[in-house]
Formats: C-alpha cells, structure tokens, sequence
C-alpha cells in the first residue's frame, strides 16, 4: 500500500521555507511529499535526493527539480524556465507547457512534457531522455553532447544546431535545420527505444512516424573551407 503523502501548503512561504519544508519532511521519514498552491514560484523541488517523490499541484516557475538526484518530480501544471536544469538521475514530469531550457545539461534520467517546450529545449543535454509530447521552439537539441530527445510534434527553427552526439526524434515538421543537422535513417534498435519510451508513458505514436536527426560531424574538426559553418554556429 502506498504511503500517504505528506502535503505541505505553499501559502504565502518564500521558495527557501518551502524547500526546507521539503527537506525537513524528508529528515522525518518521509517519502511522499505534495505541494499545493505553489502560484508560480522558482526553484522547488531543487537537488532531491533518489527515493523520493514530490507531486507539485499547480504551476511554477523558473529551475523547478534543478539539479535532481534521482527524485521522482511530477507538476500538475505549466513551467518556466530550466526545468530539470543539470538533472543527475531521476524522472521530471511535467503536465503542460514549459519555458526555455527544458532538461538543460541533464546527465541522465528522464524528463517528459505533456505540452509544447520553448526556445532552446534540451540544451547541451550530456545523457538522459526528454520527451516533449506537442512542439518545440527555435534551436531544440543545441549542442547536445549525448542524450536522446523525441519531440512528438514540430520543430521551429534551428534544430540539433550544433549537435555533438545526441540524437533527436521528429515526429513532426520543422524549419531550418541547425548547423551540421543531418537526417539519419532510423535503426531497430532506434524503434524499439522510441517504441518503449512511448509506451512508458502513454503517448500516441504520430501517424507519419518519427525522423532521426544527428551530427553530420562537420563541426568536429576546423576545416577552413568550411568557416561558414563555424560562423553560423557561433
């Protein structure tokens, strides 16, 4: 049987109280932890620890489960900026749209928007998935190092620019490509992947399938004929 929640109100608590509400609970024992009326507010859920969850009631702002270490976060509601932001482990779920830097530099674990991502989503990711159910902004997957992003719906402009190693998964349309963004075909072993990811969290396959989008290796080594290239990723 699952152990009943401790459930903190926010009211009108500063994000450090709320945070050490948090930590104070956790010192007591406990596992499950819900937030409600958090209106907003920056940096919850920051840098807990594996073996804990915390459900956020509403939405919230800038950072939320920054640096997460293995927690288990779910937002039942929109967030701003930098959500999961250099996430170690551990799993973010949002349930609406977020801002900017969604899943940036995350390592590993795995971050899921039941909505649409702004500008710049899974930047510099180093491992982990993101999974954005509706669409993302300008320069999704920029500079990814390693990691897997599947983007349900429609890319805008400048998507896997500057992509190291990482891999992105389209289901939808996109503008301009980044620099050095190619189109890869996908293996059996990219199916099965997207296939469980899906699966795992009950998002409907987009009827024309996905498309892969990799480095296409020429920003790995300077070639002076190529410095138009290194200009436009700069």
């Amino acid at each position: 049987m699952n152990e009943q929640p401790v459930v903190l109100d926010c009211g009108d608590l500063t994000s450090r109280a709320i945070n050490r509400a948090v930590r104070a609970a956790i010192a007591g024992g406990a596992t499950r932890i819900q937030l409600r009326n958090p209106a907003g507010r920056h940096n919850l859920g920051v840098a807990l620890p594996a073996g804990i969850e915390l459900m956020i009631e509403g939405s919230v702002g800038y950072y939320v489960a920054g640096l997460n270490d293995g927690a288990s976060v779910t937002v039942h509601g929109g967030a701003g900026w930098g959500a999961a932001e250099s996430m170690h482990d551990g799993t973010v779920v949002i349930h609406g749209d977020v801002g900017n830097a969604v899943a940036a530099s995350i390592r590993a674990g795995t971050v899921v928007v039941y909505g649409n991502a702004s500008t710049r989503a899974g930047i510099a990711m180093k491992g982990g998935i993101l999974l954005v159910t509706g669409s993302v902004g300008p320069m999704a997957g920029f500079m990814m190092q390693k990691g897997v992003m599947i983007v349900c719906g429609d890319a805008a402009d400048g998507v896997a620019d500057s992509l190291y190693a990482g891999t992105v998964f389209l289901g939808g349309r996109h503008g301009e490509l980044g620099a050095d963004a190619v189109f890869e075909d996908l293996t059996a072993s990219d199916q099965e992947l997207i296939a469980a990811t899906l699966e795992q969290w009950q998002v409907a396959r987009p009827a024309t399938g996905f498309r892969k989008l990799v480095a296409g290796r020429r920003l790995w080594n300077f070639q002076q004929s190529e410095r138009h290239l290194w200009k436009s990723a700069l």
